[in-house]
């Protein structure tokens, strides 16, 4: 799917509505409140890669975080701009494709991504990390054999895929299990100390 057609795909969704991405998603919480809430009491620097209406985004802006969201839709970003204006909280927004965000080395203590992995931009995602570092990411699995279309950088991850794409990250937290017709895998991986 190009870029301009991902983008009305999206916009459509966002302006229908979608219940289902109003609240932090359950695993997103408690891999939080586990491993990074304790090393990171007062906050610091955070990413929201395709971070749509901003669950995740919100939640950490509540918290001191300082929060740069990237979303392809630009209805998800004026939606997240109303309702941070509306909670008074200041978030960095950009209505981008992740691959065209600019990344800058060692920036960010969190990292979040869900229900989007693009494997063309792990290393730049990896670069922007700072050493300590959290990456939280849930995506989609292809428990059996994958049948659709989609590019190879954004198609459902292959099992222990999220493993090989992601060096240098210490993982924490590893889990992969089929739901309905596919599977989902849920990862925490942080950048040791002493790695830019």
């Amino acid at each position: 799917m190009a870029f301009d057609e991902r983008r009305t795909h999206w916009d459509l969704k966002y302006e229908q509505g979608l219940p289902s991405l109003e609240k932090p998603d359950p695993f997103y919480l408690s891999a939080f409140d586990q491993f990074v809430a304790k090393l990171f009491p007062n906050g610091g620097p955070a990413l929201d890669l395709a971070g749509g209406i901003g669950r995740h985004a919100l939640w950490l802006a509540k918290r001191n975080w300082q929060v740069t969201v990237v979303d392809v839709s630009e209805v998800a970003i004026r939606k997240l701009d109303q309702k941070a204006r509306q909670l008074n909280l200041t978030l960095d927004l950009f209505a981008l494709d992740a691959k065209e965000y600019c990344f800058k080395p060692a920036v960010f203590d969190l990292i979040v991504m869900f229900y989007h992995f693009d494997r063309d931009i792990c290393p730049k995602i990896l670069s922007t990390l700072k050493p300590g570092g959290f990456l939280i990411c849930k995506s989609s699995l292809s428990w059996d054999s994958y049948e659709g279309a989609a590019p190879v950088s954004i198609r459902p991850l292959e099992r222990s895929e999220i493993l090989s794409v992601l060096p240098g990250l210490q993982v924490i937290h590893h889990q992969e299990r089929p739901v309905r017709d596919r599977g989902v895998v849920e990862y925490v991986g942080r950048k040791p100390s002493g790695i830019s």
